[in-house]
């Protein structure tokens, strides 16, 4: 019993240790260049990119540096979100989709889709 136990707590303590907490990264678009944008979304994968509407209406939605990190039924669009040099920044968005609607009309492009800096 002695040795379960011992087992089991240097398991669960290098499990504790293995976990490691990922918090995606909020960033307010106006406060950025276009370039620092597209790195931050390139090196973290996704990113929370706030910005204000024209209307004066704060807007934030998930970005990501390639389609194949959009959730399931979900894919890559291009976006385009104001940054501190350029009105409309390139980034990708994940919008769903029904398979139905995937090839007749098509606004978004599929999981093909990668950002890179400088687009």
């Amino acid at each position: 019993m002695k040795t379960f136990l011992k087992a089991a707590s240097v398991a669960a303590s290098l499990l504790a240790s293995s976990v490691t907490a990922f918090a995606i990264e909020r960033v307010n678009t106006e406060r950025f260049p276009c370039a620092v944008i597209q790195r931050i979304l390139i090196e973290d994968g996704a990113a929370i990119l706030r910005h204000t509407s024209p209307r004066g209406v704060p807007l934030h939605d998930r970005y990501v540096s390639d389609s194949r990190i959009c959730e399931h039924r979900k894919v890559g669009e291009w976006a385009r979100v104001p940054t501190r040099d350029r009105p409309r920044c390139l980034v990708i968005a994940c919008k769903p989709y029904e398979p139905d609607d995937f090839f007749p009309h098509s606004p978004f492009i599929g999981p093909w889709l990668r950002l890179k800096v400088g687009s």
